[in-house]
């Protein structure tokens, strides 16, 4: 009876782990059953397993910054036959950012901490389960895709030596070149402004994508269109021109409506102006200019109309001290610092001139300023 229940005690701490230190039945985690089995009806009997399930799943999965990363790692699996390969692990976790994050390299990570390619990969060629990749595949597998893409786009040929140096030449010893590697960074990628893009449809060809206001004003990251994409799709050879091709499937999470019901809407003759706020009724300067899409549109996919009352996102957040007054291009001064909100805005209505008569009798906005104007 004991060894049952130590039995059943380490399933349930086993469990608990592999979840995320989340302790429950999977079926209740915000899970979808075609992830992990593929046919559409699993039994005890049949559980139809994929070999390598995805677990990336929000909610669940635990996301690491770059900065979380570690910067080297020495891997000296095969050191009899080579020297030891420094891998610049944050330097390429950078770089991953750009493919879909750390889940890029570490596709088939369970839920919780990000573990050692070899807890899944063994390192023996004469591996027990032949349906994984040894150690050495899968790096191979990992590596050798993005470093062919590249040599084929600058002409040059990749052997063994260039990652796993000979003997010989071992630096996984030196700790001067290990600092230089640890401390290599890639570059900011510079956003471009704007792209104009020729399709297929010929009555309207053109599509007018503004890159640079995708990014700064509604808030996407590169990983959003570029998942998936290589190193050598952005660095091309000075020989080879870059080529951007259409994708509807970048767009359609957040155009979908346009794209099923009106191409033009992208797609034009020539070239299309910019999204301007001003055209949906409500024009954004100065208050809410520089703030993000999300901050006011919950919906990503479906932007609504808001109601233009202040009041309406603004119903608790303004109290006496917490808003920055001088964003208005007026700076109070101390007599007008500490008084509440509406003494001056009169019910509220922030879309209406001030009005001074509360407290004074001889004191009407615009002309008299309770404070100092802004330079803008």
């Amino acid at each position: 009876m004991k060894s049952i229940a130590k039995v059943i005690l380490l399933l349930f701490f086993s469990l608990s782990i592999g979840f995320g230190q989340r302790v429950g039945h999977h079926a209740q985690f915000p899970l979808r059953c075609d992830e992990c089995h593929y046919c559409s009806k699993p039994t005890y009997n049949e559980p139809c397993l994929k070999i390598c399930p995805d677990f990336i799943r929000e909610g669940i999965t635990v996301h690491h910054s770059v900065d979380d990363a570690p910067t080297l790692f020495i891997i000296d699996t095969l050191a009899n036959e080579y020297a030891p390969a420094v891998f610049t692990h944050r330097l390429h976790a950078r770089m991953a950012e750009m493919m879909g994050g750390c889940e890029y390299c570490h596709h088939h990570n369970p839920p919780g901490k990000v573990r050692p390619c070899i807890v899944c990969h063994e390192p023996n060629s004469r591996r027990t389960d032949i349906s994984r990749p040894s150690l050495k595949g899968a790096y191979h597998q990992l590596c050798i895709n993005c470093h062919r893409g590249w040599d084929a786009a600058w002409q040059k040929k990749s052997d063994c030596y260039s990652c796993h140096p000979k003997v010989s030449a071992d630096i996984s010893k030196d700790k001067k070149t290990l600092t230089e590697l640890a401390e290599k960074r890639h570059p900011t990628p510079k956003t471009p402004k704007l792209f104009l893009l020729k399709s297929d449809y010929d009555e309207a060809p053109i599509v007018t994508f503004y890159h640079d206001q995708h990014i700064v004003q509604f808030g996407l990251n590169c990983v959003a269109c570029h998942r998936g994409n290589v190193c050598a799709d952005c660095h091309k050879s000075p020989q080879k021109q870059r080529t951007i091709v259409l994708n509807h499937e970048n767009c359609i999470s957040c155009h979908e409506n346009a794209i099923d019901e009106n191409c033009d809407k992208c797609h034009g003759a020539e070239k299309k102006p910019p999204f301007d706020h001003a055209k949906t009724g409500w024009r954004l300067k100065p208050f809410h200019k520089s703030l993000p899409c999300k901050s006011c549109h919950q919906d990503q996919t479906e932007f609504q109309p808001l109601k233009t009352d202040c009041n309406y996102c603004h119903k608790t957040n303004w109290k006496v001290g917490s808003f920055n007054h001088k964003i208005t291009g007026i700076q109070l001064d101390e007599n007008h610092r500490e008084i509440d909100c509406e003494i001056c805005h009169l019910s509220r209505n922030f879309r209406k001139k001030p009005q001074c008569t509360e407290c004074h009798d001889d004191k009407m906005f615009p002309r008299d300023i309770p404070g100092r104007k802004m330079k803008r």
